[in-house]
């Protein structure tokens, strides 16, 4: 196991948490929570460690770019992990946003912000796929 390995999966089980805290929520109530409630903030917190240790991974792996699985992978694997990497930028960008309880087009922002979700998840798959196949 090596750092960037350690650091990418981290990353991924953050994803995972952050994903299901408002999925819950909406099952549970029924509802969308409210910008400032406390599942939207656990949301946001879990979403900003995301984005931290996304940063960590792409600087741990540095180092690591000489790896069978890097090298095996190349660019293939590794465009769809920077693509991911841009994308969760984005997509804390919106999500802060979503934050203002007075956003204007906060509809056009939450599609927006779920849509970069769900090319982020895209992106993070293409980047596991082709390293771990790389690295068999």
């Amino acid at each position: 196991m090596t750092a960037a390995w350690i650091t990418g999966w981290l990353a991924i089980v953050a994803i995972v948490f952050a994903v299901v805290v408002p999925i819950v929520q909406r099952l549970r109530h029924g509802k969308r929570a409210a910008p400032g409630a406390s599942p939207i903030r656990t949301h946001v917190y879990v979403g900003l460690a995301t984005a931290a240790l996304a940063f960590l991974h792409t600087v741990v792996m540095i180092p690591e770019l000489g790896s069978p699985a890097a090298t095996a992978g190349g660019m293939i694997a590794l465009l769809p992990g920077g693509i991911a990497f841009l994308l969760l930028v984005a997509h804390a960008g919106l999500g802060l946003q979503l934050r203002n309880p007075k956003l204007k087009d906060r509809g056009r922002i939450r599609r927006s912000h779920t849509t970069t979700a769900i090319l982020i998840g895209a992106a993070v798959a293409a980047h596991v796929i082709v390293l771990e196949r790389a690295g068999h």
